[in-house]
């Protein structure tokens, strides 16, 4: 019966394609898909015995021939029966160091191993988001979020069985949690370790069920969560609470409580690590003669005195008015950015009196410098 699988598509090549393509092909997808990499997930399991079923046939010469003549390559007349061993060698490689090559990266050679980590699964995270103040993210802030946790019962110390102690060793696994599989692959019979699912992975069979959480071992509730949110948290950043999430389904440790951090901006200040900085406009009469000017701080205001003939852009630097840095006890520091505003309109009595000033004063050091290049040219 003709094959209505594309398995030139399935491995992503061309019907010309040579065979050190399709081998190239072949291992790439091999890696991309196989089961160690992605436990429990049955797509990826799909597309890996996908990638070996077209593989048996273009990695072979004589099967990929039949296959493009008649869209079959008769898979039983090549490979032998529940041993799956090989008539025809190894399709196309190069030999055993092709087979282990594909593998070395999950680091266990031609045969692949799980191990005792599966009956550690940790519970899974809770993540929530909150929005701080300027001024709470600076100075730190105590937070209480209200939350559906599931927690460990209990009544059962978590197992599921009443009392903690109503059940017996799972005969399967022996009380590992692990069963091992023997399979018939392209590579021959190969064996691994896998959650045992007569007992969920957890070694033990419940005889009778807690009443409480019903043997699974767990409830869900509403729980409160205090967190001191630390003072210099920025925009962006995660507080994660080790411990504090989900608890685990097969009695590993719990899932983490995530917190995910945005602050509001605050209207004038802009945060620059654990520097502040700020654009101070001023009129260009203070500049010039002098004043004081309100500038805002974190916490509150601050009076900076401007001296007199203050250049544009010139920078103050207010020490220690800054961000206090995560978890040490330094502190940056406020950047006062002078910026100098002309008027947007002038009055003839402006005018009168700007002429007036013009022609006292004359010491513009950069003016005289320019003019003096000005007259070489």
């Amino acid at each position: 019966m003709p094959n209505n699988k594309d398995y030139y598509k399935i491995l992503g090549v061309d019907k010309n394609a040579s065979q050190d393509e399709i081998k190239s092909a072949y291992r790439r997808l091999a890696k991309q898909y196989h089961p160690d990499l992605h436990p429990n997930d049955e797509e990826c399991a799909r597309k890996f015995k996908e990638v070996n079923e077209a593989y048996e046939v273009l990695g072979d010469s004589n099967k990929r021939a039949n296959y493009d003549e008649y869209g079959s390559a008769n898979p039983q007349d090549f490979f032998g029966g529940a041993g799956g061993g090989f008539n025809g060698g190894f399709g196309g490689f190069g030999g055993f160091d092709d087979i282990f090559d594909i593998f070395s990266s999950f680091g266990g050679g031609g045969r692949t191993r799980r191990t005792s980590a599966q009956m550690n699964v940790p519970g899974e995270d809770v993540v929530v988001n909150v929005t701080l103040s300027f001024k709470e993210a600076v100075f730190g802030c105590e937070k209480v979020f209200k939350v559906n946790i599931l927690d460990k019962c209990e009544a059962c110390h978590g197992t599921g069985a009443k009392g903690g102690s109503e059940f017996t060793t799972c005969p399967d696994c022996h009380g590992t949690g692990e069963v091992t599989v023997t399979q018939s692959t392209l590579f021959g019979r190969m064996t691994s370790t896998a959650p045992c699912k007569t007992c969920n992975a957890t070694g033990k069979i419940i005889k009778t069920r807690c009443e409480a959480c019903g043997g699974k071992g767990s409830v869900k509730g509403v729980k409160e969560i205090k967190v001191n949110i630390p003072a210099g948290i920025n925009d962006g950043q995660v507080i994660t609470m080790r411990g504090r999430g989900n608890a685990s389904k097969r009695q590993g440790p719990n899932g983490d409580f995530i917190i995910n951090v945005s602050v509001t901006p605050h209207p004038l200040l802009v945060r620059d690590g654990i520097n502040l900085t700020l654009d101070l406009p001023i009129p260009f009469t203070t500049a010039y003669l002098g004043g004081k000017v309100d500038i805002p701080l974190a916490d509150g205001k601050y009076t900076l005195e401007i001296p007199a003939l203050t250049q544009p852009n010139t920078v103050f630097k207010l020490k220690g008015k800054g961000v206090k840095a995560l978890q040490r006890e330094t502190y940056g520091d406020l950047l006062v950015t002078i910026r100098v505003e002309m008027p947007s309109t002038i009055t003839k009595r402006d005018k009168e009196l700007m002429e007036s000033l013009a022609s006292a004063t004359g010491n513009y050091k950069k003016v005289k410098n320019y003019q003096d290049k000005m007259s070489k040219l």
